[in-house]
């Protein structure tokens, strides 16, 4: 039997629109079995649920108030946790007095808003908004803010981070698209290590102190091996896609889990497309996994409202998606702001109380308003009418 069956009618292919409802469903996130259906109406529109962890919900990052933000001993703020994952946001405004050490899990740290610099183990970075710097567990940083406004949201996994280089190199598929040696590497050199300093860490989710007569954030004067600790940006990142229409979603991974735990994907503007409908479409389809999908706004100019809104798809309910008929892009061609985060995880996660009291209302409404629209390159209104119920 072929891999691919069709059963039914099937109006359209998987990358175009028409009358019907289009849902895939997957299973192992995205690289397990799917089937694409073709129905009358949307799953992702209930009438009502039992728990609002059920469906989609969203927040905005910068209206929350953690306590790094006025005590410099302060911590970031969780917003989603599970057994084994955590998504946090700091927004600290003056230097760490002590560094830190997180021996629990691995981390990736998003600096939304912002200039830092980030002291390691291996050596000094510097970020800016856009940037991305993993951090491995038991690996010794500090942060300190050069600007007054900053907002970090930070993914700490269990499983270790590896560059979705790796995944594309087992299968044979060349990502040139991505410009790997765009990544900076922290540059260790010779300095005043004297300092003493105390280092919190973060054990069995317990805080810890260690204490030290020098600084271990200076003191390394040179290293090799593999890449552990590393700094990449989105703008590194183009958004990619058929002349027919959209890419799953882990088609952009950055970062991965070991043995796909998690994917760490980077959405700019979509490649333009130019196959018109029916075979041919601008956006997602309905969508339900047994993964769960986080995705961020970072910048967009279609929605500049909705920029920090941080949404989670549960995988209780289906996705409800957005398509619409593809445009040409103007020519000349200029740049489109438009950046995303999506992190699709195995793992659990749950909104905290602290989350859930500054949920923004009417997702159903607002999930077209704040993130399908600008996925699909257009303002709030128009995503509106191409809703589909």
């Amino acid at each position: 039997m072929a891999s691919i069956i069709r059963k039914g009618n099937i109006p359209f292919p998987p990358s175009g629109m028409g009358d019907a409802r289009d849902q895939a469903y997957t299973i192992q996130g995205f690289f397990g079995p799917f089937v694409q259906i073709f129905r009358k109406r949307n799953l992702g529109h209930p009438t009502n649920v039992s728990d609002p962890k059920l469906s989609y919900q969203a927040v905005n990052i910068a209206r929350f108030e953690p306590s790094d933000l006025t005590d410099p001993e302060g911590r970031p703020l969780a917003l989603l946790e599970g057994p084994s994952e955590r998504i946090a946001v700091s927004r600290r405004r003056a230097a760490m007095p002590f560094a830190e050490k997180n021996c629990d899990r691995h981390q990736i740290r998003f600096y939304h808003r912002g200039e830092f610099l980030l002291e390691t183990e291996l050596g000094p970075l510097r970020t800016r908004p856009g940037d991305f710097v993993v951090i491995p567990s038991n690996i010794i940083y500090r942060e300190t803010p050069l600007t007054d406004e900053n907002v970090i949201l930070i993914f700490e996994v269990s499983a270790p981070v590896m560059l979705a280089e790796e995944l594309w190199d087992s299968v044979g598929f060349v990502n040139n698209f991505i410009d790997w040696s765009e990544l900076e590497l922290p540059e260790p050199s010779d300095q005043d290590a004297d300092t003493p300093t105390r280092v919190r860490v973060t054990f069995d989710d317990e805080t810890h102190w260690l204490e030290y007569d020098f600084d271990p954030c200076k003191d390394v004067i040179g290293y090799l091996g593999d890449p552990v600790v590393y700094r990449m940006n989105v703008e590194s990142v183009p958004g990619i896609g058929t002349s027919a229409g959209f890419l799953t979603p882990p088609s952009n991974a950055v970062l991965v889990g070991a043995d796909k735990a998690f994917f760490f994907n980077v959405h700019g503007n979509h490649a333009a497309v130019a196959t018109p409908p029916p075979r041919g479409s601008v956006g997602a389809p309905g969508h339900q996994n047994d993964y769960d999908e986080v995705w961020f706004n970072h910048a967009s100019e279609f929605a500049p409202h909705a920029d920090g809104d941080m949404w989670m798809h549960p995988r209780s309910i289906v996705h409800p998606g957005l398509k619409g008929p593809p445009e040409f892009p103007p020519n000349p061609v200029r740049t489109v702001v438009e950046s995303k985060l999506n992190f699709d995880t195995r793992a659990r996660l749950f909104w905290t109380a602290e989350a859930m009291a500054q949920f923004l209302p009417d997702p159903q409404r607002t999930v077209y308003e704040s993130l399908y629209g600008g996925h699909m390159g257009v303002d709030p209104e128009t995503a509106l009418g191409r809703v589909k119920r």
